[in-house]
């Protein structure tokens, strides 16, 4: 693709893991190379999303196989236990409270995984307050049919499992996303020649390779030569869908992230974008399409930026161990388990889960934010 010598060098330190040397290939791997083929490069962006959400052989369209837990690929701060969703329920039912407790509030989670989490805040909603639970409307929006499948048997009705939410409306609710912006396929970046270039997928030898064409992406220009990152997702056709759905609410992003000055900094040069296989950040990101997990820092900047632009109140981002801190200062003097407190103290501990993932929270509409530092 590219018409001028482009050197990759920064490619291999970016992702020095060693490439297979048997040379298998997936079943999505071999119709990522056909299509290639037939048509030509890729870029990196829909490499990504064909190896996450291809409805056949994605990496979340295996229902038979673990993902999350410790016998899958990572866990999460849902897989140590239900605390983590007692919390945020506690934050739901102060929203709700401060706003009127209205007699319908619907909850809204992307990306819901297996349910749990969700199972998890029903569960602790009911415990608080039989009333919030009664007004209680919880969505969970998976588009992957198999996945779709998978939930409502799990669910048993607890909760509706749509494929959009362009078609659904709420007064007044929220969105609780946990660990999902992190998974919105990223275009991948260059800099070579005191120019960006897109990274782009290709077929070398019947096997994936790397390519790249000249492209102009808003970042940077003072970085330095051979430096990587990824630029930011297709936020807005992501945000959008929910954000219409609501007239007023509370939206809760928990990822790992960094803002735009961290992102971009000129010692970051091989980016974020790293994968999982057996709890191990070493696979390369060209070795078994759909068969190991492909997640990049998210760019909270970018997610403010566009929320404001939407009309949404930003509030202050903090990190999990803060946040949850906050979120569960009732809870906390309500003398939980000791088996709870274990759980507590792993999501805020500082080389668990409490320092390297953050939360921001944004509101819409005339709300009381109730926020967590009240």
């Amino acid at each position: 693709m590219s018409r001028e010598t482009v050197d990759l060098t920064g490619l291999q330190h970016a992702f020095p893991y060693p490439r297979s040397a048997t040379g298998a290939i997936t079943d999505l791997g071999r119709l990522i190379l056909a299509s290639i083929e037939k048509s030509g490069p890729i870029s990196f962006a829909d490499y990504m999303a064909q190896c996450l959400y291809h409805p056949e052989f994605g990496y979340y369209a295996r229902p038979g196989q673990p993902t999350v837990s410790k016998n899958g690929d990572f866990i999460t701060s849902v897989s140590v236990g239900p605390v983590f969703g007692k919390l945020l329920a506690h934050r739901l039912y102060k929203f709700w409270r401060a706003n009127g407790s209205p007699a319908v509030f619907t909850i809204l989670e992307p990306g819901a995984h297996d349910g749990t989490l969700c199972l998890d805040i029903l569960e602790a909603i009911g415990d608080l307050d039989p009333t919030f639970r009664k007004a209680i409307d919880y969505l969970v929006h998976e588009p992957l049919p198999i996945r779709h499948k998978l939930l409502r048997s799990k669910l048993q009705g607890k909760a509706s499992v749509i494929a959009t939410p362009s078609k659904y409306q709420g007064k007044i609710g929220a969105l609780i996303a946990n660990e999902v912006l992190d998974a919105l396929p990223v275009p991948l970046y260059l800099r070579s020649n005191d120019q960006w270039h897109e990274i782009l997928v290709t077929s070398n030898a019947g096997s994936l390779g790397w390519d790249s064409q000249p492209a102009a992406p808003k970042l940077p220009k003072d970085l330095p030569e051979g430096y990587v990152t990824e630029g930011p997702p297709k936020l807005s056709s992501f945000m959008t869908p929910p954000a219409r759905m609501f007239k007023d609410a509370l939206f809760i992003w928990i990822d790992y992230g960094l803002d735009e000055e961290a992102l971009y900094h000129p010692a970051r040069t091989a980016g974020t974008l790293r994968c999982y296989f057996k709890h191990e950040a070493c696979a390369h990101p060209l070795e078994n399409p759909g068969e190991q997990d492909i997640t990049a820092d998210v760019n909270f900047t970018a997610v403010e930026k566009l929320a404001s632009s939407m009309g949404f109140q930003i509030h202050p981002t903090m990190n999990q161990s803060r946040y949850l801190t906050y979120c569960g200062k009732d809870w906390l003097l309500s003398h939980p388990s000791p088996h709870e407190i274990s759980q507590f103290q792993t999501l805020i501990h500082p080389t668990q889960f409490g320092s390297r993932f953050y939360a921001l929270e944004m509101t819409k509409g005339n709300v009381d934010p109730a926020t967590v530092f009240k």
